[in-house]
């Protein structure tokens, strides 16, 4: 492996080199699905109950893990906060339900009459893929990368994960961590590397579950589309949050500055733009300013609530937005600059007076950049939100429950919530999944294990009818007789006509 070309690791943060990983070439990549394979059958018969502790005994090991901690901090600049209460909780709230009574809902066997056929029955059993192939983002290095393979590990899968080679290290300490407990060898692995080991995954897994951009995603689906393997992606969004008059104004503010903001904007389910009814857009824009320039910004040793921005070309995409929204009549409102020294961190920045045109509204940022449009009516709001070619997740806040729900159905994307913002992606009991150009698929909920199996159809002889069976089979098969074609020509007509 160190002949290998070696991919260096910095911290977004400070700059410092935190280690060096290896770039692993399409053998290496296919020696690994192949350790897989072989790896899998045992995986499979140790059954769901075996499955489960292996899993929860690395949960628990997570919990207790300060090194890990650290090591998502310093390898995606993120507030310890974050890395705790969001990633790590986010994990073992993911391992503990889909360990449970998602699994059991998910993987039950089970059986069906048939109506024509009485003397028969069907069993309906899950049987896992064989070998996922797990493609992460770099923005967050253990929600979206080993997390992502929880699912199809309690299918009875076996997994290679590749992570992005901007955040590898958390995913090796994972597999790490899965090696001192003495888990089963080869059942889940990481492979290293750059584009074209993804792109080997792909071409030698049975199934692919890749989290990333629309472009990319599009490309992974294709080169699946080619092999006839099933794909889970999860892609971009422009999440909009919905703000009527009747809304209560402080926490709408409060919850959407959160969204926009946290982990630095790098979450495909932020809040990406706000649509809010034009009487009381002065107050919530108000609101929002205050809230955002209070934000601190700094590295996760000084403990603040934003961190840095993990990839380099994101920030002059933010700064391309924010140049032509301005030049276009938008107003800076809070924040606009990123900060000069060591480390890449860009201010938190509200914009104002954004029309619908600009590219802030209707191109995903995926940062710290959150426009807000005045409308008309909740009409043009509801509009608005739907315009566009993403539907990931949106947020509605409203007078009532009640009245958020009836805009929330209105609404073209795969998650709503409704007074507030973020949070269905710890709802982990009901699928999460975009539509549209946001992705296929789902994860969370009983759903996101049963799409890792296919199903095996069972027909059998009821209990107590084999000699019936017999005598009814015989008369249906060769030679076939006139009468029996006039019996059932009349049952016909008795059912169906």
């Amino acid at each position: 492996m160190d002949s290998f070309p070696m991919i260096e690791v910095r911290s977004p943060a400070t700059d410092l080199v935190l280690g060096h990983v290896p770039h692993q070439d399409e053998a290496q990549v296919k020696a690994a699905v192949d350790r897989a394979r072989k790896a899998q059958p045992a995986w499979q018969a140790l059954g769901l109950t075996g499955r489960k502790l292996a899993l929860r005994q690395l949960s628990a090991k997570l919990v207790r893990d300060e090194a890990l901690l650290k090591l998502i901090s310093d390898e995606s600049g993120q507030p310890p906060h974050e890395a705790e209460c969001m990633e790590v909780l986010y994990t073992c709230e993911l391992i503990r339900h889909l360990t449970g009574s998602a699994a059991r809902k998910a993987l039950r066997e089970q059986r069906r009459s048939p109506f024509f056929f009485a003397n028969k029955r069907s069993r309906l059993v899950r049987q896992p893929r064989g070998v996922v192939g797990v493609i992460g983002p770099w923005n967050w290095p253990l929600l979206n990368n080993f997390a992502d393979t929880v699912a199809p590990l309690i299918a009875g899968n076996t997994v290679v994960l590749k992570p992005s080679p901007i955040t590898p290290l958390t995913s090796l300490h994972i597999k790490k961590l899965w090696d001192e407990l003495g888990l089963p060898p080869d059942v889940f692995q990481v492979v290293t590397g750059q584009a074209d080991t993804g792109e080997a995954l792909v071409q030698a897994a049975d199934m692919i579950f890749f989290t990333g951009s629309v472009a990319a995603g599009r490309k992974i689906a294709a080169a699946a589309g080619e092999r006839l393997i099933p794909v889970v992606v999860e892609l971009g969004g422009k999440s909009a949050a919905i703000v009527t008059k009747e809304a209560n104004l402080t926490d709408a503010a409060n919850a959407i500055v959160w969204s926009a903001f946290m982990h630095s904007g790098q979450a495909c389910i932020r809040t990406e733009r706000v649509l809010v009814e034009e009487a009381v857009a002065p107050q919530l824009i108000e609101l929002l300013a205050k809230k955002t320039s209070s934000i601190r910004l700094g590295p996760p040793e000084s403990n603040p609530d934003m961190g840095a921005i993990i990839f380099e070309p994101q920030i002059a995409r933010f700064e391309q937005q924010i140049s032509q929204a301005v030049a276009a009549g938008a107003k800076v409102a809070a924040g606009g600059y990123r900060r000069p020294g060591i480390g890449r961190f860009f201010e938190p920045t509200l914009l104002v007076n954004v029309t619908a045109e600009m590219d802030v509204a209707k191109q995903e940022t995926f940062g710290p950049v959150l426009p807000v449009i005045a409308v008309k009516n909740i009409e043009e709001a509801i509009t608005l939100a739907n315009a566009l070619p993403f539907g990931l997740s949106g947020a509605v806040f409203a007078g009532s429950t009640s009245a958020g729900r009836a805009i929330a159905r209105r609404m073209q994307t795969g998650n709503v919530c409704v007074n507030d913002t973020a949070v269905h992606y710890f709802c982990v009991e009901s699928p999460l999944g975009g539509m549209k150009q946001s992705g296929l698929g789902t994860r969370h909920g009983h759903e996101a294990i049963a799409q890792f199996t296919w199903t095996e159809t069972i027909i059998e002889d009821r209990p107590f009818f084999a000699p019936i069976t017999r005598l009814l089979m015989k008369q249906l098969r060769f030679p076939y007789q006139p009468r029996i074609r006039k019996l059932l020509h009349v049952i016909m007509r008795l059912l169906y006509g």
